[in-house]
């Protein structure tokens, strides 16, 4: 159960660091550095986090295939007539 909860706390700290931990201002400069930008620098989105895992998901299903194609191709007289 502790694992359980140190996991969720974890997953929630990662999740304010990655949506809402962005303090800055959206209009004028920012008093505590003029310097820094005024907004976030990349647009985080779940959704687009999201779209970025299906991704790489595909990539790692297709490596497998892409290996039993490939050996396929080296031994062509053990394939299956039909």
């Amino acid at each position: 159960m502790l694992t359980v909860l140190g996991a969720l706390v974890v997953l929630a700290v990662l999740a304010v660091g990655r949506y809402g931990a962005d303090t800055r201002f959206d209009n004028g400069h920012d008093p505590r550095d003029p310097a820094r930008p005024r907004g976030p620098q990349y647009a985080h989105t779940p959704a687009g986090d999201l779209a970025l895992l299906a991704g790489l998901a595909r990539r790692v299903a297709a490596h497998p295939r892409a290996w039993e194609s490939h050996d396929r191709s080296l031994r062509p007289w053990e394939r299956e007539h039909v």
